[in-house]
This record gives C-alpha cells, sequence and structure tokens, in this order.
C-alpha cells in the first residue's frame, strides 16, 4: 500500500463546493436530463457523457493535481454524486467506477507505474474502468461464494472463473478482478489483479435487466486460462480482502450519497405533482395522506444529509470513517427506498409511464440498497459493532484513507 495512502485529502472551502454543486447541478439539468430518454432509446452507453464529466472535474476531488485531480475532497466527492444521482440515477454509477473504487483502489494499492498509467485516464472519463468483486454463487458471501483462482505460473498468473453483476464491464479497459490465489487460506487467499478487458481470455456478456434501463449495463464475466503477469497484482498476494475492505468504505459513502440524491429528486417530483395534481376538485397536496408522505420524506432526507456528510468530513479529515459510511449507507438506502414508493404511490399510474422516470427511481432505490453490502449485512455489522462483538473499524489499519 502507498506510503501517501493515510494522509487526508485537503477539504474544499464552503465557498468552492457550493460552486461545484452549482456547475454539477446545472449539468444534470441542462446536459443529462434533456437526453437521458434518447440515450435510453438508442441503448448506446454514454461515453462523451462520461468524458464530459471527467472534463468538468466530477470525478477528481479525492485526487491529486499532478494525477489531475482537484484535491478537493470527500465531501465534494459525496455532493457530485448526489448531484448526478438526483438528475439520473444511472448516470451516477461513474462515480463509484471513475471517481472511488476504481481509481483509489489503484492509487491506494498500485505501484507508481499502475497509478501514473491508469489514474489520471480515469478521473478524466478516457478511461473506462469496472470492479469485479460478485460471484454467481453469491455477493455478500464474498470469500465464500468465490471461485475464481489465480494459479502462478513462472512469471504469470492463470485465471479461471467467472464474475456476476459487473457494471460496465463490457465497456471497461481496465478490470479489477478478486481471485484466490490459496484457495485454503480463506480471507488470507485472496488476491487482486489489474486486468486489462483486451486480454485473451477475458469475455464480458451483458445482462439484460430492463428495469434498469440502458444506461449502466451490468454484465457476468467468464476467465477461460488467462494469463495475467505478476505485476499487475494489486498490493501483496493474500492481500485482497484488504484491498476489497478498503474499497468498500469508499464505495458505501458513495452509494450513501448517490441514494440521498435519489431521494431528494422522489421528494422535489412528488411536492411538484401534488401541487399540480387534482382530484376531487382540490390539488392532491391537501389530501391528509399525501402530506404525511411528503413530511416523512423531508424529515428523513435532512437526516440521511447529515450522516452522509458526517461520514464525507471524517474521510476529509483522515479518520477512519468504516462505521460512519455503513451507517450512512444504510440509512440513506432506506430512506431512498421509502422516498422511491411514496412517489410511486403520490404519482399512482403516470408512474409507470416511459415518460416520467419514476419507475427507474424506485428500481434504482432498490438497487442501491443492496449495492456495497446489502441493507441486512450493514444491519448486522452496525449491531455487532454496537454489541462490541466485531468493531467496524478493526480492518482500520489495512484501509487508510486516501
Amino acid at each position: 500500500m502507498n506510503d501517501e495512502s493515510s494522509s487526508p485529502t485537503s477539504p474544499a472551502s464552503a465557498e468552492e463546493l457550493a460552486a461545484l454543486r452549482d456547475v454539477i447541478r446545472k449539468f444534470g439539468r441542462e446536459t443529462i436530463r434533456p437526453q437521458i430518454f434518447a440515450l435510453e432509446e438508442t441503448g448506446e452507453f454514454p461515453r462523451e457523457l462520461y468524458q464530459e464529466l471527467g472534463a468538468l472535474g466530477a470525478f477528481g476531488c479525492i485526487f491529486p493535481e499532478d494525477q489531475g485531480g482537484s484535491n478537493m475532497g470527500f465531501e465534494a466527492l459525496a455532493l457530485v454524486a448526489e448531484e448526478l444521482a438526483y438528475a439520473y440515477p444511472p448516470i451516477s454509477a461513474a462515480m463509484n467506477l471513475q471517481a472511488a473504487t476504481v481509481p483509489l483502489t489503484i492509487k491506494n494499492w498500485g505501484r507508481p507505474d499502475q497509478v501514473d498509467k491508469y489514474v489520471p485516464g480515469l478521473i478524466a472519463g478516457q478511461v473506462l474502468g469496472s470492479n469485479a468483486m460478485t460471484e454467481p454463487d453469491g455477493g455478500t458471501d464474498l470469500l465464500g461464494a468465490m471461485r475464481t483462482t489465480a494459479v502462478k505460473d513462472g512469471d504469470d498468473y492463470i485465471i479461471n472463473g467467472s464474475k456476476m453483476w459487473i457494471t460496465n464491464a463490457n465497456v471497461a479497459d481496465v478490470v479489477i478482478v478478486f481471485c484466490k490465489t490459496d484457495t485454503s487460506a480463506k480471507h488470507k487467499g485472496v488476491s487482486a489483479f489489474l486486468v486489462d478487458t483486451k486480454t485473451p481470455g477475458f469475455e464480458a456478456s451483458r445482462v439484460k435487466c430492463r428495469v434498469l434501463g440502458s444506461l449502466m449495463p451490468t454484465n457476468s464475466l467468464t476467465f477461460t486460462d488467462m494469463r495475467v503477469p505478476a505485476d499487475r497484482m494489486l498490493g501483496n498476494e493474500g492481500e485482497g480482502f484488504k484491498v476489497a475492505m478498503n474499497a468498500m468504505d469508499f464505495g458505501r459513502l458513495v452509494v450513501a450519497s448517490r441514494s440521498l440524491g435519489l431521494a431528494r429528486a422522489c421528494l422535489d417530483a412528488s411536492v411538484e405533482y401534488a401541487d399540480l395534481r387534482t382530484a376531487f376538485g382540490e390539488k392532491i397536496g391537501s389530501f391528509q395522506m399525501i402530506k404525511h408522505q411528503i413530511a416523512d420524506m423531508t424529515a428523513e432526507v435532512a437526516a440521511a444529509t447529515e450522516l452522509v456528510y458526517k461520514a464525507a468530513r471524517m474521510f476529509d479529515s483522515g479518520t477512519v470513517a468504516t462505521r460512519e459510511a455503513a451507517i450512512a449507507k444504510y440509512f440513506a438506502g432506506e430512506v431512498c427506498n421509502r422516498a422511491a414508493q411514496a412517489t410511486t404511490e403520490i404519482f399512482g399510474g403516470y408512474a409507470f409511464s416511459d415518460e416520467l422516470p419514476i419507475s427507474i427511481y424506485l428500481n434504482y432505490a432498490k438497487l442501491w440498497q443492496t449495492g456495497e453490502g446489502s441493507a441486512n449485512l450493514q444491519r448486522i455489522l452496525i449491531a455487532d459493532d454496537a454489541l462490541g462483538w466485531k468493531p467496524m473499524d478493526r480492518h482500520s489499519k489495512a484501509t487508510a484513507n486516501a
């Protein structure tokens, strides 16, 4: 792990954060939203949007200037993720893959030449990344379900196995692949590799998920005698579990931020619709049940905001925030689900029209409740920590922030 990985970022001022929010919000309003239905219709991956976001600096918040970033910090990262999810949920997948999980894992665990080769391109949106942990037999049970193996053969490793539900892998240039290098060593037998998607033996097959739209493709991966040089390993052999936990900390913050942004989008859509739609001669916002739903959404979005940005500010200070990221991810996910469900009820039949994004809101709310650790897993982790049985920061030395 790079020595500099434990140093805090340089958080931006309130004025800088406000200016960044304005830029991303304007981009979402004027560039993303006007073309989402046309993009969904064609089904083409929005590579140009990724490049435009990279040019705006959306992906470089937690990276130093010499790597192409802005070094604005994790609060800025959370803010951008929130605003992109508010604009349109599928586009915000970029924040995990281009702005956090993939480039930060390379920065934290890669050699200098790997960092120089990939990180600037990833945060510029010119190189597309993906992260391959989940396997067909399970996602939450990362160790128990892992069947993918990497066997040492001279200066290379031969990788065989498969992965499932891997976002953007069919369009990615580079994928972080987690494998068993020692099938008898449990968590100490996992290693991580940086794999070019043009490597012989690498195959990505898109999994059709109509309910998620076309702009965030998910895939199955198959590795057949895929030969990867040993110097493509991230960290040392057997450190893959630490690499994964490191990625999860930051990934959970981003997913929490995205859930917050989507919950805000649900709230705003509900308020606008309830003030326009009439039934029985009155605006539906005047009905007590609708008022209760809007009040609940308003209060819960405010609470989720505090939890998300508390975790982000802790990361900015260099403080271990494994617990806070998990709590924010769990609570924001629950809030997002309740908001999406309430919005669907408020819109009624119109919620299922292809002319509105409400059904997409509902499906992504449920998806993000699962991503980066399911809601049930987060509850177990939080409870075990509260009981003092398994402190959530027990991996802190291995997962210090960038």
